[in-house]
């Protein structure tokens, strides 16, 4: 889903909510004028304050939907998370409100008249908005919308609420004291608590907050994953309404080419939006990749260690030889088995593979095939032909800048 049309999707939700909370606030009214149910009215007025919620988040999602311009060159995305601020205020004004209500209720009675008719109303109230909750909280976390969230959550208490007020409504009617009251107070707590971590949560949204582990798991997943890249740094992420926005920094060997480079800066961006969806914007700043060490891999035909012989075929090589440097000084060694060295077709795809999981990233050969040449230089391998037999003298060339780098397979076949 598209990242408009994901702030599309949340205002549609936003629009049946009016809808459906302005026809359930209005019967309430009607309904607890003509009972003289106070705790309905009072519903209803607590109702009335969600539905004011729900107008604000549909104003912050339609906003939210404006593309940028010279004074808002990031968009207004954050015009959703300063939504959800001002619902927070209303959620607290809610709990003042029920609270007072329910201390005061403590202390007195209501005289209910057609009281079928307000029960009949909290239940209904309870069960439409509690469905109507799930589903809004579910959609606001397809679309990442905090307010969608936030009021889906406040709706899904309303089966509490209104089964208060249901047990209410019975409780004035066969005057049970203190029973209206109580559950009211526990109610505009709930409410508290809701306003509170909206609060709290649209808050740090608009002071540029880090959207939280996950996300930033799914960022360090996606970037690992293409290869050219020696390290990132520098990773950030802020949280701007239902988007996230980020940049990092990323390493390349100064053996990579400008125009690769940018490729490899361009693969990483698209990695990242494509797994992780939140993110609107990722900007990737390419940097020389700074390392002492080098790992060099041959194929051999034999183990005699250093003075082991290079292999004419690369992918019909009996071992692999990986050799590790750190400042030109040689760190270990280790011989690999080729187990593709009888295979009949993909040969050169199959090592090429292997090769690829020991992390080494200089090639130093006779003689290599196109496939393989290319399937190792998209992995950012640097590939460089020796014409000596021996990996000793091989490396010394190397070591001293006398192997000529290869720009294409030495290979057709």
């Amino acid at each position: 889903m598209a990242k408009i049309e994901k702030l599309k999707e949340g205002q549609r939700v936003a629009e049946t909510a009016i809808w459906l909370e302005g026809v359930l606030v209005g019967a309430k009214i009607i309904i607890g004028l003509l009972s003289q149910s106070l705790v309905l009215i009072s519903d209803a007025v607590h109702s009335a304050s969600d539905l004011l919620s729900v107008i604000t988040s549909w104003f912050g999602l339609k906003i939210a939907q404006k593309k940028p311009d010279e004074r808002f060159s990031y968009g207004y995305y954050k015009a959703e998370s300063l939504g959800t601020l001002i619902i927070s205020f209303l959620f607290l004004f809610a709990f003042w409100e029920m609270f007072t209500h329910g201390y005061a209720k403590l202390f007195s009675f209501s005289l209910i008249k057609i009281p079928l008719l307000a029960l009949a109303i909290s239940l209904t109230d309870a069960l439409v908005l509690f469905f109507f909750g799930t589903y809004e909280i579910k959609i606001g976390k397809q679309v990442n919308a905090q307010s969608l969230i936030a009021m889906g959550k406040e709706n899904k208490t309303h089966i509490f609420s209104s089964m208060a007020v249901f047990i209410g409504t019975l409780a004035a009617y066969y005057n049970v004291p203190y029973v209206e009251g109580l559950i009211t107070i526990i109610i505009s707590f709930l409410i508290l608590r809701i306003g509170l971590t909206t609060a709290k949560n649209s808050a740090f949204a608009l002071m540029d907050v880090s959207p939280g582990k996950k996300i930033e798991q799914g960022v360090v997943k996606a970037i690992e994953s293409v290869a050219g890249i020696e390290e990132f740094y520098d990773l950030r992420l802020r949280q701007s309404g239902p988007f996230v926005l980020g940049e990092t920094k990323i390493g390349i060997r100064k053996s990579i080419d400008v125009e690769k480079a940018h490729e490899i800066a361009d693969r990483v961006e698209n990695e990242v939006k494509k797994n992780v969806f939140q993110i609107e914007s990722f900007m990737v700043h390419v940097e020389p990749f700074k390392n002492d060490w080098r790992h060099l891999v041959f194929p051999v035909s034999e183990k005699q260690e250093l003075n082991s012989k290079i292999s004419d075929n690369f992918s019909r090589a009996l071992y692999f030889l990986f050799v590790n440097f750190k400042k030109d000084k040689l760190k270990g060694f280790y011989f690999l088995k080729n187990p593709y060295k009888g295979k009949k077709v993909k040969t050169g795809l199959a090592v090429a593979k292997l090769v690829i999981k020991q992390k080494s990233d200089i090639l130093i050969t006779k003689e290599i095939g196109e496939i393989t040449y290319f399937a190792l230089k998209d992995n950012m391998f640097d590939i460089f032909q020796s014409k000596d037999i021996i990996v000793k003298k091989a490396i010394n060339n190397f070591l001293g800048g006398n192997l000529r780098e290869l720009k294409k397979a030495t290979k057709s076949f």
